[in-house]
């Protein structure tokens, strides 16, 4: 990797071990960059059950299928890579899951990559596709897993040991970004805790050691890099506690001048994606719908203005056009492409 660095020999009195996650860092881990996109994937069977391994799947973004326009080998890699495996196997596209996948929405369409990398790639929620488009992926290793003491799955906020390709996890330059994104592909919301040690015996130390200096710069999977080479030991290994819930976030933040979550009840900049929310046909629905998705109760007020200086103005324009019926964001519609302005951008507070 470009950015490794020989490591610096670490005591067991510096090492975290079951460390909370305060404001600050989660506010710092959230700073997106602007100019790539979250990557939102799934890939679900005929029953709508998560996959995980190497078997065929609907491929999701935010719940809605993806049609295969401008689908590459690139495009595939790229997307089984955001999910936490090693690679695509193969992909195809059919209507092969009957209503459960033609009642869905189509999500995402003309999906190009450069290369194997998600920044690389740029797509539309725009379509001209039908169903029988949609792709179908198969992705190449086992990804993570979270294993008790017996080497079972484990289920709801219970800590297990970290596991990728079978093998353990080590925490050279383990923190909150990587234990978020490794939640995150693993289909939960967010990590609780994690730690390091060697505590399943046996059943822990007869593993491989299969990734070390996982280093994230955000807290998802397309934002890491990691090394398959080691210089660790079992001790070193990482549990993890993650928490129940989707793992496909609204995309919403609320941040203040710095780039900072801004805090409960107070105005903040309104992104999306890491980018700005432009105030065409912006009302009050809006901004009741997007604080409620935020966890809040409702919006007390919105405005716009280029407030922010720099720090807004080199953000991306994201949003558009958002059009609310009701305070329920599953009622909104909105666009991708824009003909706005910076003094567009929405400044929302919510009600706390």
């Amino acid at each position: 990797k470009q950015w490794y660095q020989r490591r610096v020999a670490i005591t067991a009195g510096e090492k975290r071990e079951d460390t909370p996650a305060s404001d600050s860092e989660v506010s710092e881990i959230e700073d997106l960059e602007a100019r790539t996109v979250q990557a939102r994937f799934t890939l679900v069977d005929r029953r709508g059950r998560r996959i995980n391994g190497e078997r065929e799947g609907l491929l999701l973004f935010n719940g809605g299928t993806v049609c295969d326009d401008g689908f590459s080998t690139n495009s595939a890699n790229a997307i089984c890579r955001t999910m936490g495996y090693r690679s695509a196997t193969r992909f195809r596209h059919g209507l092969v899951y009957g209503t459960f996948q033609s009642r869905k929405r189509i999500g995402l369409d003309d999906v190009i990559c450069s290369s194997h990398h998600w920044a690389s790639c740029r797509s539309t929620t725009r379509h001209n596709c039908v169903h029988s488009e949609d792709i179908l992926l198969t992705c190449h290793g086992t990804g993570f897993k979270l294993l008790n003491r017996a080497g079972h799955v484990v289920t709801g906020q219970r800590e297990g040991l970290l596991t990728y390709q079978h093998g353990t996890v080590c925490d050279d330059y383990f923190n909150w970004n990587s234990a978020h994104a490794i939640c995150r592909v693993m289909g939960y919301s967010s990590a609780a805790r994690y730690r390091h040690g060697l505590r399943y015996g046996t059943q822990q130390s007869h593993r491989a050691i299969t990734m070390d200096d996982v280093r994230c710069r955000s807290s998802y999977w397309n934002y890491c890099s990691y090394r398959s080479a080691h210089n660790c030991v079992h001790s070193e290994d990482i549990f993890l506690t993650c928490r129940p819930g989707t793992s496909h976030a609204h995309g919403f933040r609320l941040v203040d001048w710095r780039g900072a979550t801004a805090a409960r009840g107070c105005e903040g900049l309104l992104l999306w994606n890491g980018g700005t929310v432009c105030d065409d046909y912006f009302n009050m629905n809006a901004a009741h719908a997007i604080c409620r998705t935020l966890g809040f109760r409702s919006a007390t007020r919105y405005r716009h203005g280029l407030a922010y200086g720099a720090m807004q103005t080199r953000k991306t324009i994201r949003m558009d056009n958002v059009r609310c019926t009701s305070r329920t964001w599953s009622r909104c519609h909105y666009s991708t492409t824009h003909n706005c302005n910076h003094g567009e951008d929405i400044l929302l507070t919510c009600h706390a």
